[in-house]
């Protein structure tokens, strides 16, 4: 860790949030023990929250909208990092109006590879004379952690060691700023200060989970056996970088531990399995005691087996079978043939996360018939590349079903084959991407405020109906009653107007706006428009992601016979649990962005956001 910055820094973490890594799983809420350890017994999962990081950047392109920053702390740090690339006039490039300081930050998710992309959040600070950031590209910065120094080393010392540490850079931040896609209910001056880059920032390391042996069992043998379990049960499906394995007892304390690609979208499930993986070699172990009478002569494998046809039973047996690896998928196929739609759909989960296609039909159906199963069934898909999972998908992407399953197919099979016809899309003036879905369904305009930039568009051609009049920054889209076409003109700040005329159609619409420099927020602002006005000839839906039901919600819906949810309630008995929503329709950087927002009004009001908001992060 560096030495202790200034105090301007304090605006950095009111931003990033918590900094703590540390976490303990739950156990699942099993309705019957069994008589074998797991690695659960002796270890505790760790760096298994989101790690935040932030950093001080330079956005450059922008048309005059830009301006300087008072003298300090951070403006302090940014000259010295341009000092070190070698810029020769610091004080020209500060003060120039086509450039501005941003806080940068963003959230690298747990079990993240080197490589992988980060969404980025960009702020003007509150000082900063800059007016707009819209146009504006994010000069190469590097972002890191921070932690305050009072938590790293106690000490009740009033003259101790206090204020903020920034730690190592963590992710490499660069790109072309989104900037307008705040809330609805912002004001335009405000939302034109924030910008968000989908994808912007790189890890430029893995952060591996860490296993962290139990005091009673910090011994490097069980450290090593962890491992070896692990290895062992993995060993098929990890196709990492060489030399590497799922996991590594470095030290006698903790295990490192890496994602194989098979759980790469849904790593919450991988970290369930591994501690339901049996600490001994051989798992046919004899279980407790049933009775006086004598005990229950099955083996582990055999209970697990028999459990799995319990609907009270089968979430938990499903994940201990799938942590046995390859050698339970002769139980679980059989579960494949239950006559209970939530045996059947867990069985089809675990193997497919086990490599096994027998399930993919399966899957496909809770996709289209379950709320509660689809995003776990949709992960679980594409997951497994296999032509059961390509064709199923591309039907349910075709289907005229609810927009959660058609647009949740489509980003699942983006995810599996990007090169899929059916999800091949085209960029648009390097901003945002148009999928054109043909099919005889409903049509349906989808827009996305997370992760990826796209608009994608369903069945027949949408188009608008005259007459109307639409605005966002600097384009205006009109057409009068009767009109078989409408004009789209651009009124820039400097810059001579240009005016073109279009078709109705919405995807002419949106390609004529993009060769005209439109960027996507302005493209989102306008379909929203045309939404709320009456002139789109079709739905326009945001983020409709399948999304997990939380088991005390299910519980709640259950017992309100008259919710017409009622029903799904009743597919998971017992309450089981779940788990959480899958990796791969997490909309972590929505959550990130409200605390970013509720963070700047604090500090805006020159009020300092109370330790418990610091920490929410854990909660």
């Amino acid at each position: 860790m560096q030495g202790v910055l200034g105090a301007g820094l304090l605006t950095l973490v009111a931003l990033l949030g918590c900094t703590s890594l540390q976490t303990r799983l739950q156990s699942d809420d099993d309705t019957e023990r069994y008589a074998i350890e797991t690695l659960r017994d002796k270890v505790t999962v760790g760096n298994a929250m989101p790690i935040p990081v932030g950093g001080i950047g330079l956005v450059v392109g922008l048309e005059g909208t830009g301006g300087d920053c008072p003298p300090d702390s951070w403006r302090e740090i940014l000259e010295n990092e341009l000092r070190k690339e070698g810029v020769q006039d610091i004080r020209k490039v500060m003060t120039s109006p086509d450039h501005a300081m941003v806080y940068v930050s963003g959230v690298i998710p747990p079990g993240a590879s080197k490589g992988d992309p980060i969404d980025l959040e960009v702020l003007l600070p509150r000082n900063s004379r800059a007016t707009s950031l819209r146009g504006g590209y994010l000069h190469k910065c590097y972002l890191f952690n921070y932690d305050f120094a009072e938590r790293l080393a106690p000490s009740t010392d009033p003259n101790g060691p206090r204020g903020l540490l920034r730690g190592h850079p963590l992710v490499v931040a660069e790109g072309m700023l989104l900037v307008g896609m705040g809330n609805h209910d912002e004001e335009e001056t405000a939302s034109l200060k924030r910008g968000r880059i989908w994808g912007g920032g790189r890890c430029l390391a893995p952060t591996t989970f860490s296993l962290i042996l139990n005091p009673n069992e910090q011994y490097a043998r069980v450290a090593a056996l962890v491992a070896e379990r692990i290895n062992e049960t993995f060993q098929a499906g990890y196709r990492g970088d060489p030399g590497t394995s799922v996991a590594e007892a470095h030290d006698k304390y903790s295990v490192a531990l890496r994602v194989p690609p098979q759980y790469r979208l849904n790593t919450p499930r991988f970290l369930r399995v591994v501690l339901d993986i049996p600490f001994t070699a051989d798992p046919r172990a004899l279980s407790c005691p049933l009775n006086e009478k004598g005990q229950d002569r099955r083996s582990y494998r055999q209970r697990l087996a028999d459990d799995l046809l319990d609907p009270a039973k089968t979430v938990v047996a499903a994940l201990r079978l799938e942590a046995l690896g390859q050698d339970s998928k002769s139980a679980l196929k059989k579960g494949l043939k239950s006559a209970h739609p939530l045996v059947r759909f867990c069985s089809a989960e675990a193997l497919a996360y086990l490599g096994d296609p027998e399930g993919g039909n399966e899957l496909a159906d809770a996709v289209a018939h379950s709320p509660t199963l689809r995003a776990f069934a949709l992960t679980a898909m594409a997951s497994l590349d296999e032509a059961v999972c390509h064709v199923r998908l591309a039907e349910l992407l075709t289907s005229g079903q609810e927009d959660e399953v058609r647009y949740g197919a489509f980003r699942a099979l983006r995810t599996l084959n990007p090169r899929h016809k059916l999800v091949q899309g085209e960029l648009l003036n390097d901003s945002f991407w148009l999928h054109r879905v043909h099919t005889n369904t409903t049509p349906l305009v989808h827009i996305s405020s997370m992760h990826r930039a796209e608009i994608v568009i369903f069945g027949d051609e949408p188009m608008l109906k005259p007459d109307f009049g639409l605005q966002a920054g600097e384009f205006v889209v009109t057409a009068a009653k009767d009109d078989d076409h409408c004009w789209i003109s651009r009124l820039p700040l400097h810059g001579r107007p240009v005016r073109r005329p279009c078709s109705l159609e919405v995807t002419k619409v949106l390609r004529t706006l993009a060769d005209m420099g439109c960027m996507y927020p302005e493209a989102v602002a306008l379909l929203q428009q045309a939404d709320v006005g009456g002139v789109l000839s079709c739905r326009l839906r945001c983020d409709a992601l399948p999304q997990n039901t939380p088991v005390e919600e299910l519980a709640r819906i259950g017992q309100q016979k008259s919710d017409p949810q009622a029903a799904e309630a009743e597919l998971v008995p017992a309450g089981q649990d779940l788990g959480p929503t899958p990796t791969l329709f997490d909309n972590g950087l929505a959550a990130h962005t409200a605390r970013v927002q509720k963070r700047q009004r604090l500090l805006d009001n020159n009020k300092r956001p109370s330790a418990r908001y610091e920490d929410d992060a854990q909660e």
